[in-house]
């Protein structure tokens, strides 16, 4: 797809970025993304990913009280992401209302992850944000057995910047940057350091 003159204008600073350009710029709004989110984390990850340009599609999942932000306001507490989107999206950015199939997924743990990936999990580890990814070539096994050891993404000023960094981790792999999974944990806003990733049985 060929950018459009206001697409142009819109995501200049991105088409700047050497590691996006303009053709990355055209991944970003071609590579749909399923959003499975209800809280703070997820929350700010669809936005930021909203406004990159991504389609954005969303589950029937209720939001809940840490969602209000970037996207919802304090009404939306009680209805479905879907719903939020649907209300949103056409104002917020028109470019990421969805007209094809996802080709990426994100979702707040815990979550069911199937379909093509990118995937991007957001969870907690020991009071730790966690994100959780992988990229089409890694193991949807290993992903599945170090998603089971994560909990729900803690809320706040941690959340937030969870969630904007989850968006930044999916950006990267829809635009083919490595590397392919891993698992970064955050301490604290700017505090980040790499987990281990557990090997599933197939891959031991």
């Amino acid at each position: 797809m060929a950018l459009r003159e206001e697409q142009i204008q819109r995501y200049s600073r991105q088409i700047l970025l050497r590691e996006v350009g303009g053709r990355g710029q055209e991944a970003l709004l071609d590579g749909g993304v399923r959003v499975d989110v209800a809280e703070t984390a997820g929350c700010t990850a669809a936005a930021y990913l909203a406004a990159a340009g991504s389609p954005l599609e969303a589950s029937a999942r209720a939001l809940g009280p840490g969602a209000p932000g970037f996207l919802a306001p304090a009404s939306a507490v009680g209805e479905s992401a879907a719903e939020l989107l649907a209300r949103e999206l056409p104002d917020f950015n028109p470019d990421a209302v969805p007209t094809a199939p996802p080709r990426a997924q994100l979702a707040e743990l815990p979550a069911h992850f199937e379909g093509p990936a990118p995937w991007v999990a957001l969870g907690a580890r020991g009071g730790q944000g966690a994100v959780l990814f992988r990229g089409p070539t890694a193991c949807a096994g290993c992903f599945a057995r170090a998603a089971e050891a994560l909990a729900a993404p803690p809320g706040g000023a941690l959340g937030v910047a969870l969630g904007a960094l989850g968006a930044l981790l999916l950006e990267r792999l829809v635009l083919g940057q490595g590397p392919a999974a891993g698992l970064l944990l955050l301490e604290a806003p700017g505090v980040l350091r790499p987990g281990a990733l557990p090997v599933c049985e197939r891959c031991a």
